[in-house]
């Protein structure tokens, strides 16, 4: 059996990846788990103690990065660069709050092995799975394809178990 398949110009360069895939946080050197989610727009990590300031005459973010999944916590002093509306789930919703509001920073990432500066929201993700989800505009920009049927493809390419 032979199956074709048409590449379209959107997919020349880019490579498909399992829907979890391991991102590292730059400059901190920390490996961890992101889902690569076609279903959300933006980027978010599992940020606490979330601080906004004036620095300079700037607005800038302080926050710590920690999930179960992490060995340590990390702290980020960033420009905060807008603040993002996210819709509230369904079950989440209230009569009078449609959105949240939620900090966005830019963060430099290492994607299979490629530096990447994304935005990201910051949102504490400690209840869920993964410390971070890359949306579809995180995606784009590493050069992703997701075939939600598998995950961890960067360990098994890079021998990493």
């Amino acid at each position: 059996i032979v199956l074709l398949l048409k590449v379209t110009p959107a997919m020349a360069n880019k490579s498909v990846y399992g829907y979890l895939e391991p991102v590292q946080l730059s400059p901190d050197d920390v490996t961890l788990t992101a889902k690569l989610d076609t279903g959300a727009e933006t980027a978010s990590i599992s940020a606490q103690d979330i601080q906004l300031y004036d620095k300079e005459g700037e607005k800038y973010v302080k926050f710590t990065v920690s999930h179960p999944d992490l060995e340590q916590i990390l702290r980020y002093d960033l420009p905060l660069v807008r603040h993002s509306r996210i819709k509230k789930r369904a079950s989440e919703s209230n009569k009078t709050e449609k959105h949240h509001s939620r900090p966005v920073v830019n963060m430099e990432i290492y994607f299979d092995g490629e530096p990447h500066t994304i935005m990201v929201n910051l949102i504490d993700r400690s209840h869920f799975s993964t410390p971070m989800l890359l949306g579809r505009s995180a995606l784009e920009k590493v050069g992703a394809i997701v075939d939600s049927t598998v995950k961890n493809t960067l360990l098994t390419k890079s021998g990493d178990y």
